[in-house]
């Protein structure tokens, strides 16, 4: 189960089941804020939903479910264009770390590069960014190491928690088409409803920014 949380008017998330339990444990998170997840029919309390628990109570004890109401675009939080920049930024610098070993080790000498040179380098560089976006991003963490630092998480429109590797890679092939358009693709995020980008376009995501859990 993944549980969505709606405080001061938005909603972050989604979160597990034993994640939210850990906060309620914790005190980080109150029992009655409002939670949903994709069987409930609507929004209710954290302490109504079936596997919560109460510090020193059993769980609650499970309600009918109906069929799940997507709630409204205003209740998500979706991310802007300078944290998503700001998180792009730091994804570019840890990259930056193994490309840069990776090429200083095999072609430590720049004048003596040649086709026969640059076709691996560039087949190994896009793997590692295959593996650290899409990789990252149908994960359940949702998100790369530098989106993580900023509370980001990717997900498909329709309220899906996870997206899988396929949609991840179009998306990947998207941010490369949003930097042939001298960025444009990118600056997209700033005016678009929903805040999208051309590759979020593409692929069907949002990224929302969430609470720290």
């Amino acid at each position: 189960m993944q549980i969505y949380i709606k405080r001061n008017g938005q909603r972050y998330g989604p979160y597990s089941l034993a994640e939210v339990n850990r906060q309620i444990a914790a005190g980080a998170l109150n029992p009655s804020e409002p939670g949903w997840h994709e069987a409930a029919p609507g929004w209710k309390p954290l302490f109504s939903i079936a596997g919560v628990i109460l510090p020193g109570a059993a769980s609650a004890s499970a309600t009918p479910i109906g069929i799940a109401t997507p709630n409204p675009p205003e209740d998500i939080n979706y991310a802007g264009f300078w944290i998503r920049a700001l998180a792009l930024v730091i994804d570019s610098v840890i990259l930056s770390i193994p490309i840069g070993i990776f090429w200083y080790k095999f072609w430590p000498d720049s004048n003596d590069l040649t086709f026969h040179h640059l076709l691996p380098a560039a087949l190994v560089i896009a793997a590692l960014k295959i593996f650290y976006f899409a990789g990252l991003w149908s994960l359940p963490m949702q998100a790369t190491i530098g989106q993580e630092i900023c509370r980001l998480r990717v997900l498909r429109e329709k309220d899906d928690p996870r997206i899988s590797f396929l949609r991840a890679l179009v998306r990947l092939f998207g941010m490369v088409l949003s930097t042939l358009t001298l960025g444009i693709g990118y600056i997209m995020a700033a005016f678009t409803e929903r805040k999208r980008a051309l590759h979020d376009m593409l692929a069907g995501t949002c990224v929302i920014k969430t609470l720290r859990m």
